[in-house]
C-alpha cells in the first residue's frame, strides 16, 4: 500500500518533503529530552494495555477509561475494528485513506465505495461507515452536526470516525468526541503521530463505548504498544498546551503557497479545510511530475493517483517552511514551462 512519505523509495536526501501531513517542523525538543530521560525503561516491559496512558486520554477527553483503546498508530485501530467486525459490511466515502479498504479486505469485509459528496444524502446499510474528518487527501470537513445526524439517522451502522488531522482545522471544531456516551454506534480515532512528529513511533487510540471496547479488545495483541511511545503520550497529554504546535503559523503558509502555485498555468489548487491540499494538473502527469521534482530539484511531492477516485491528474501537497515552499513553486514554474 503506498502512502505519502516514501522517502525509503529513493537512495539520496530531499531538500524538502511535501508529500506527509506530519506536522512540519519536527518533533518537539520537551518531547525528544523528556524520550531520552526515560530510555532505561526499555528494559522493563510495558503496560499491556498501556493503562497508564489509557487514563491520561480519558482525562484529557473528560470521558472514562472504560472508552479508551490506545494503539500501535490510527493504522492498528482500523484493522482491529475490521478484525472485530469480521465477514460484515462496510461503506467507505472515497476519495479517503486507503487503509480503510485495505483493512476491510483482510477481513473479509464486503466494501461499498460512495462518493464523498455523496455523504450526507446516501443512505447507509452497511455494518461500519468509515469517514475520515477532515479529509485525506483533499482536507475537506463534514461539520459535526452533519456528522451528529448520520449517527443518529443510522443506528444500526457503526460510524468510524477518523480524526487523525482533526487538530489542524482552524475555527469551530468538527471534532464528534462529545459523541461518546451519548450515540454508542460511534467510534472516533485520533493520531498523536501528526501533531506532535512522531510517526516513527506509532501512537494513536480510539474512543468508543464501553461495549465496544471489549469488544475490540478481544482482537488486540497485548504489548501492542510500544514503552517509548506510551512515555511520549504520557508526556504530551501531561504538557499538552504548552507542546502543542501554533496551527496558524502552518495554515498561513498554507495559503500563502495555494496562492501562490493557484498563479500556475498548468496547475488548479483545490479547496481545503486544513494544512495539506489537492492540486490538479491541466494534464494526466501526476507520477512524471513527482519523478521529476524528485531527481531535479530533490523535492517530494504525493502523487495522489492512487487514492480511490482520483487519477493521474492529482498530486497532494503539505506545506513546510516558507524557504522550502519557494523552492516548490520556482520549480513548478519551472516545470510548466517545459511541458
Amino acid at each position: 500500500m503506498s502512502h505519502g512519505d516514501d522517502l525509503y523509495n529513493f537512495d539520496f536526501d530531499f531538500r524538502a518533503n511535501f508529500s506527509s501531513n506530519v506536522w512540519h517542523d519536527g518533533t518537539h525538543q520537551a518531547l525528544v529530552a523528556a524520550l531520552q530521560n526515560v530510555l532505561g525503561n526499555l528494559q522493563s516491559y510495558p503496560a499491556p494495555d498501556a493503562q497508564s496512558l489509557t487514563s491520561q486520554i480519558a482525562l484529557h477527553h473528560h470521558i472514562e477509561s472504560e472508552n479508551v483503546v490506545v494503539t500501535n498508530g490510527a493504522v492498528e485501530a482500523f484493522y482491529l475494528i475490521a478484525h472485530a467486525f469480521r465477514n460484515s459490511s462496510a461503506t467507505i466515502y472515497f476519495p479517503t485513506f486507503s487503509e480503510y479498504e485495505a483493512a476491510c479486505e483482510s477481513h473479509a469485509i464486503k466494501i461499498n465505495h460512495m462518493p464523498r459528496h455523496k455523504l450526507s444524502t446516501s443512505g447507509i446499510t452497511s455494518t461500519l461507515a468509515f469517514i475520515c474528518n477532515p479529509n485525506n487527501p483533499d482536507g475537506l470537513v463534514t461539520t459535526r452536526a452533519e456528522l451528529d445526524r448520520l449517527v443518529s439517522c443510522h443506528p444500526d451502522t457503526v460510524f468510524v470516525i477518523d480524526e487523525a488531522y482533526g487538530d489542524f482545522v482552524m475555527g469551530d471544531s468538527p471534532s464528534c468526541v462529545d459523541m461518546i456516551g451519548v450515540h454508542d454506534n460511534v467510534i472516533i480515532v485520533k493520531s498523536l503521530t501528526k501533531l506532535f512528529a512522531i510517526p516513527g513511533l506509532r501512537l494513536g487510540y480510539m474512543l468508543c463505548s464501553p461495549a465496544m471496547q471489549q469488544k475490540i479488545l478481544a482482537c488486540k495483541m497485548p504489548w501492542n504498544v510500544n514503552q517509548m511511545a506510551i512515555e511520549a503520550g504520557k508526556f504530551i497529554f501531561d504538557s499538552y498546551t504548552d507542546i502543542k504546535p501554533d496551527l496558524s503559523a502552518i495554515m498561513e503558509l498554507s495559503h500563502k503557497l495555494q496562492k501562490e502555485l493557484g498563479q500556475i498555468e498548468e496547475l488548479e489548487v483545490l479547496p481545503s479545510s486544513t494544512h495539506y491540499f489537492l492540486i490538479k494538473l491541466k494534464k494526466p502527469l501526476a507520477s512524471d511530475l513527482k519523478q521529476y521534482l524528485a531527481h531535479e530539484h530533490r523535492l517530494l511531492v504525493r502523487d495522489a493517483s492512487n487514492f480511490h477516485g482520483l487519477d493521474q491528474h492529482y498530486i497532494r501537497i503539505s506545506p513546510q517552511t516558507e524557504e522550502k515552499n519557494l523552492l516548490l513553486v520556482n520549480a513548478l514554474k519551472t516545470w510548466s514551462k517545459s511541458i
